[in-house]
Order: structure tokens, then C-alpha cells, then sequence
């Protein structure tokens, strides 16, 4: 049960559903868990441990979250060992498994054209199940892995709107080629474009929040 709180508590801060500086009351968390507070408490350290809540004395826990300055930290570690670890891919990789990452990119584009949103989503994290379980850089894939979930959260953003929609399918086709090329020059722009992307979500959800609590 603790690992459930742990997880779905996390889940809520990362989505911003808990907004940072938050107080959580272990008495109010055990009711609507239907536990007793031991649990609670043990999941509010284990998120504490990841520093995604504070320990404030004869206060208590405090939602920590992620401000703007962590995700653009998050999304430059992602171009830079997101590069070195595909870049590796792309020239030791087996044919199959070229293969296999091409398939998933071409039913990604194609589920996009079709509006499946969620199933193009899946298909990008199936390539990268395949890059990741063949790179040699098990640290970088631990510290993607880590991250995974704030990563995914800027994917999802991304996804909003039919101009976002028509330039996925552009960055999509962009890594068809790389794919189908073995080109580390043309993963190099694929990247940074990728990093951008990621940098104007996190600039249009700052502004976002700023405006609804301006109200």
C-alpha cells in the first residue's frame, strides 16, 4: 500500500495536480487512502528521498515539485546523453533492430495522421525501449529512466493543438531518416530540435500557470 501512495502522490506532483508549496496532512492522505498513517508517513519519505516533497519541523510535508529551472536542467541532460546514446544505436546496432525503431517511427506518423494521439505515443516509447535496452551507457539510460516521467509530461504537452500535431509529424519523419540513414549529423539537429520543443513547453506551461493564478 505504500508503494501505491508513493506512486500516485508522485504521479500528482510531477502533473502538477499537488502544486509546489502545498502542505500535505497525513491524517487527510490516510483517509482518503483508507490507511493508517504509517504508510503515509513512509511514502512521504520515500518522495522526500527523491526531493519531490519537504520535511518542514512542526509544519509538516510540503510539496517541493519541479520549477522552471529543473525541467530546462532536465531537458539539456536529455539532449546530451540522448545524443551520445542513439548516436552509439545508429552505429552499432543490429539491422533488426534498425528495423524495428523505423516501424515504430513510421505507425507513430501514421497514428498521428490519423489523430490517435495516446497510440503515437506509445510507439515513441517503444523506440525507445529498444535504444535504451541495447546502449552500453547504463548510467545515462538510469538518469533518462529517472526523469521519464517529466520527460513524458512535456511529451504529452506536445501534443496539444494541430499545429504542435503537424510539426511532431515533421521531427517524426526528421528521425525516420536518421534511422534509416545511420546519419549521427542528422540525429545531432533531430535532437536539438527535440530540445527546443521541450524548452517552448516549459516557457507556455510557466506562462500558463502564471495566468491562471494571476486570476
Amino acid at each position: 500500500m505504500t508503494d501505491f501512495i508513493y506512486q500516485d502522490l508522485r504521479r500528482q506532483i510531477i502533473n502538477n495536480t499537488l502544486h509546489r508549496d502545498q502542505r500535505l496532512v497525513e491524517t487527510q492522505l490516510a483517509n482518503k487512502y483508507n490507511v493508517n498513517k504509517f504508510h503515509v508517513n513512509k511514502a512521504l519519505q520515500m518522495l522526500e528521498r527523491d526531493h519531490l516533497v519537504k520535511h518542514v519541523d512542526m509544519k509538516g510535508y510540503f510539496v517541493v515539485g519541479i520549477d522552471k529551472n529543473d525541467m530546462y536542467e532536465i531537458a539539456k541532460i536529455r539532449e546530451m546523453l540522448e545524443n551520445a546514446i542513439i548516436s552509439d544505436f545508429l552505429i552499432n546496432a543490429s539491422q533488426e533492430e534498425i528495423e524495428e525503431v523505423k516501424l515504430f517511427t513510421q505507425r507513430k506518423i501514421a497514428f498521428l495522421k490519423a489523430g490517435l494521439k495516446g497510440e503515437a505515443f506509445k510507439e515513441t516509447s517503444a523506440t525507445f525501449d529498444v535504444i535504451y535496452s541495447c546502449s552500453p551507457y547504463h548510467r545515462m539510460v538510469e538518469m533518462l529512466t529517472k526523469y521519464k516521467e517529466y520527460i513524458d509530461v512535456m511529451i504529452t504537452k506536445a501534443f496539444d493543438g494541430p499545429d504542435d500535431v503537424n510539426k511532431t509529424i515533421e521531427n517524426s519523419t526528421l528521425l525516420y531518416h536518421v534511422f534509416d540513414k545511420r546519419d549521427c549529423e542528422l540525429l545531432q539537429k533531430w535532437i536539438h530540435i527535440r530540445y527546443l520543443n521541450a524548452v517552448n513547453k516549459i516557457d507556455q506551461q510557466v506562462h500558463e500557470k502564471n495566468t491562471n493564478n494571476s486570476f
